[in-house]
């Protein structure tokens, strides 16, 4: 028989446990908790401490059952965080659509409808000018709006739903910083390619969202940088925290 029980319980709860880091520390803190007051009550009433734990051990009940139940509330939390972040994600890319279309509509203005609506590259595009010109702006700011209701979702969610972060530091925005890349360098070389075909007639239907992705990109990978970059440690560093 083991001289320490609950000590070799705890050991073994932590080895096999695949939770996250606070929701293994919270279970470690309250099953310590609870079973050095069960063996110190025993101990109490006439046990001996190490038999007084050994029955604390057994009344708390097997390791696995307890395993299970954790990894299934982690494993929920998250697919929650995960969802959480492709809906952060979702907004800001429909936000920068939206923010397109008024780069569009002042393109419109500024050169004319022709340099937003005349013929592109993208396939498949048989509409008057006017009317391409025109729908780059409307559609894209309504995706634009839809994109600010996902985003105050997701404000909402993160303030009155507690969850722990189980995501790495980082991801999320290093994902959104590659995406809003790979959209800059396609819309870039979409440009490109349109003022070469067509001169300026059409450059400004993927020149638009290229001018708002960049900036994007370099915003996310700030963030990303800020995550995941350590912070100065030195001493005026130490003095000021």
């Amino acid at each position: 028989m083991s001289e320490t029980p609950i000590e070799d319980y705890l050991d073994e709860l932590l080895r096999r446990t695949r939770a996250d880091a606070r929701t293994t520390r919270r279970l470690l803190d309250e099953a310590s908790d609870h079973l050095h007051a069960t063996a110190a009550e025993l101990h109490s009433d006439g046990l001996a401490r190490q038999a007084a734990e050994t029955e604390a051990v057994r009344r708390f009940g097997p390791v696995t059952p307890i395993v299970h139940a954790t990894l299934r509330r982690s494993f929920r939390a998250l697919l929650l965080e995960v969802l959480r972040a492709a809906l952060f994600l979702a907004g800001c890319g429909l936000v920068a659509v939206g923010i397109s279309g008024f780069v569009a509509l002042a393109m419109n203005l500024w050169a004319g409808r022709s340099f937003v609506g005349g013929q592109t590259v993208f396939p498949g595009r048989g509409a008057s000018v006017h009317e391409t010109a025109d729908d780059a702006v409307v559609l894209r700011v309504i995706a634009g709006l839809v994109g600010l209701l996902l985003l105050l979702g997701y404000l909402g969610w993160r303030r009155h739903v507690r969850s722990p972060h189980l995501l790495p530091a980082g991801l999320v925005d290093a994902l959104g910083a590659a995406a809003f890349a790979a959209a800059t360098a396609g819309l870039a070389i979409a440009s490109a390619d349109q003022a070469a075909q067509t001169g300026t007639p059409g450059l400004g239907f993927p020149l638009s969202g290229a001018l708002v992705a960049l900036p994007a990109t370099v915003y996310f990978c700030i963030r990303a940088a800020r995550a995941l970059l350590p912070s100065g440690t030195g001493p005026h560093e130490s003095e000021r925290r």
